[in-house]
This record gives C-alpha cells, sequence and structure tokens, in this order.
C-alpha cells in the first residue's frame, strides 16, 4: 500500500472538507507546524505540488483550511484562527479566503478575501465549513457567541448577515458537521457542547428550502425562526449513565439519506457508533471501541467515504498506537468488515478522511505523530495520503 506524505502540518476533526477531488486528483490543505497554510494536490499517478497560501495564521491544529470547488471548478480555501475566550492570542479573528485563478488548479492565487460578516459575542471564528449548493456557496463555522453560525455568497465577495443557527446555553458551544447534496439540501448534527465538560446528546437537522426538518420530514422550524435551541432538533442519541457523552464525527448521503458515525464517551473512554434513520426512528449500532488514545486525543476521529458510506475509516488504539482501519458494513451496521490500514511502530495515525469526489480507487489522508506532540498548539505531526 503506497504511502505518501504531504507536508509537516495538522488538522482537526471540524473544519471541513479537508480533502477533495477531481478527475482522480487530490486536493488537500493543512496547518504546518510553523502555523502557515498550505494547500496540496496529489495526482492520481502520484505527482505531489504543494503551494503555501497564507503566513502567521498560527501554529493550532483547529486552524487548517477547508475547500470546495466553485461550479466552474476554481478552488475556494477558508481558513480561520483558533477563537474563543482564550485563542487567538496577538491576532485578529478573521475569516480570511482566497481563490484559484485557474480551474482545479493551486499554481496561482487571487487576493485574500475575507468573510465580513458575524454574529454577536465577540469570540471570532472557528472551524469553517463549506458547501457549494447550486448558485449558493454556504458557509457555516463557531461564531461569535460561540455558535453554529452561516452565512452564504452567490457572487463569492459578498455575504449575507450571518446567523446562528442552533444555540443551548449554561456557557456551552455545540459542535456541528454538515453534509449537502449539492442541490437543495444541508443535513447536519449537533451536540450540546463539549463531551469533556457536558453530557452530551446528539441531534440531527435538514435544511431544505427555506425549512428545517426532522429526518423523518417532521417541520423543526425555518432559517426565520434561527436559531434554535439544540435540545428541539431530532433526537439521535440521547445521554445517559451507561450510554456517555455524544461526540459527532462525521455525516454524510447514502441515496439522500443521512449515516452519522459518532462515538460516546463514558470515563474518558470512547466507542465508536454508527446511525441511520430506519424510516421510524433513529437506530445506533456499536462499531468497536476506541482504545486509550493519547493525552492530545481521546480518540483518533472517523469518517465516511461520502461517494459510499457502507465505508467508514476510524483510528484506534492497537497495540502502543493509534492506526487507520477501513470499516464496511452492508446491512447498516449489522455486521462489520475491517481491514487495518497502517501499521506504522513509530507513531500513531489519527483523523482520517478520504477525498469528496473521489470514485473508482481507494485513498485516506491522515495525520502521523508521535510522543513529540504535546497538545493542539504544540504538534510534531505530518499529514500523509495512503493508496490502497
Amino acid at each position: 500500500m503506497p504511502d505518501r506524505e504531504l507536508g509537516a502540518g495538522a488538522w482537526s476533526y471540524f473544519g471541513d472538507p479537508r480533502a477533495i477531488s477531481h478527475d482522480g486528483d487530490t486536493f488537500t490543505g493543512w496547518i504546518s507546524t510553523t502555523g502557515n497554510v498550505w494547500v496540496a494536490r496529489f495526482t492520481e499517478t502520484g505527482k505531489l505540488r504543494k503551494k503555501l497560501i497564507f503566513r502567521g495564521l498560527g501554529r493550532d491544529d483547529h486552524n487548517n483550511p477547508s475547500l470546495v470547488f466553485r461550479p466552474d471548478g476554481h478552488l475556494v480555501v477558508f481558513f480561520s484562527p483558533h477563537s474563543g475566550h482564550i485563542f487567538p492570542k496577538d491576532r485578529k479573528s478573521e475569516m480570511r479566503y482566497r481563490m484559484s485563478i485557474a480551474p482545479h488548479s493551486i499554481d496561482d492565487w487571487g487576493p485574500v478575501h475575507k468573510v465580513a460578516t458575524n454574529v454577536p459575542g465577540g469570540l471570532g471564528y472557528t472551524y469553517p465549513n463549506a458547501i457549494q449548493q447550486r448558485g449558493k456557496l454556504w458557509l457555516f463555522w463557531r461564531g461569535g457567541g460561540w455558535n453554529p453560525t452561516f452565512s452564504y455568497t452567490r457572487n463569492y465577495r459578498d455575504w449575507v448577515p450571518a446567523r446562528e443557527l442552533v444555540v443551548f446555553g449554561h456557557g456551552q458551544r455545540p459542535y456541528a458537521k454538515y453534509a449537502g447534496d449539492g442541490r437543495s439540501r444541508i443535513h447536519g448534527i449537533f451536540t450540546n457542547g463539549h463531551p469533556s465538560s457536558f453530557k452530551n446528546s446528539l441531534y440531527y437537522m435538514r435544511y431544505e428550502n427555506s425549512g428545517l426538518f426532522a429526518a423523518s420530514g417532521r417541520r423543526l422550524g425555518s432559517l426565520r425562526s434561527v436559531p434554535l435551541n439544540v435540545t428541539d432538533l431530532d433526537p439521535i442519541y440521547r445521554f445517559s449513565d451507561r450510554g456517555g457523552r455524544a461526540w459527532g464525527h462525521d455525516i454524510a448521503l447514502e441515496d439522500g439519506k443521512p449515516r452519522v458515525v459518532y462515538t460516546r464517551r463514558i470515563a474518558n473512554h470512547d466507542t465508536f457508533y454508527f446511525a441511520y434513520f430506519n424510516g421510524t426512528r433513529w437506530v445506533s449500532r456499536k462499531i468497536v471501541e476506541a482504545g486509550a488514545g493519547r493525552n492530545s486525543f481521546r480518540s483518533g476521529g472517523a469518517s465516511f467515504d461520502h461517494e459510499d458510506p457502507r465505508f467508514i475509516y476510524l483510528s484506534r488504539t492497537i497495540g502502543h498506537w493509534n492506526q487507520v482501519e477501513e470499516w464496511f458494513t452492508p446491512d447498516h451496521g449489522r455486521t462489520w468488515q475491517t481491514t487495518q490500514l497502517t501499521t506504522a511502530d513509530d507513531g500513531y495515525a489519527i483523523r482520517p478522511v478520504t477525498p469528496r469526489g473521489l470514485r473508482g480507487r481507494r485513498r485516506v489522508l491522515y495525520v502521523h505523530g508521535d510522543e513529540r506532540t504535546r497538545g493542539f498548539t504544540d504538534f510534531r505531526t505530518r499529514v500523509r495520503a495512503l493508496d490502497f
């Protein structure tokens, strides 16, 4: 299985897409170990080209860029510093983006633009999530009030006023993941807060034609009525002492229907679960325990193959280190077939993703590190690509 290092850097769980594809080539990006924003094109034949597009964003693994193609093929890359009550230090929180000059190319770039809208609260921008839906480019992020926030643009310059999508309160910050169908629907999953500080449940909501819906089609509200309280959304899993605290990792669409992978945490021990809506209710099925992890992460993360969500890529502790595995289910999580993809004995492999839009081949990207990584602002990691 060819394994290629793309660059020294990292990414977190919640800024997406981290990798996208066109004609078999992979486009990805990362925040470097010196705090700069890099993008790369890794061709189907294995040729690698890299480009530094912004300096001095800050050394923090939350700062990774998110990538999306415009309908004309030009690449749009969003990036912002990790922002909140403490960060960023010594710099202003801004959501920036750049667009490639040529379609499906990283060679030349236009100027740095800014998303000049946010909600009140003073806590800046974190975790850009870009979704191109027909004539609108939607952007979701954690906004000034620490809640999931959104805006959109039609011309890639002017953004409608930002609004919060969901809120919870109690000093908590809901965590979100999103998936669009490229047409009219955007799906999202949301927690109450961070599992280290709240007894999280996990909720679902779908946007379609200005309405907000549960998986059953029950109307939850509209964009005019946002923000909704996260507890008024469609519950995928409700917290219990026996079940643990939820943490959403990814949502993808299979024949237009949402599939979810998440973890439940009990006493700092995580277990991966797969969830789907069976037409009547949400069903969750255990995949596998995540293992011990490291000091800087509890589980190594999980994501779907968005082109075929029967495949999940996850990282769990095997022996001393976390390794990436492929898990396949032909029957909505009743049974699983698994293959271990990484076997490195010199460090861990975490936060795997597959390039969205990639068909006809198997490629997973992940972050490789070792004991020198102390935390999200002190990491010695590399982004790698594995073909199999």
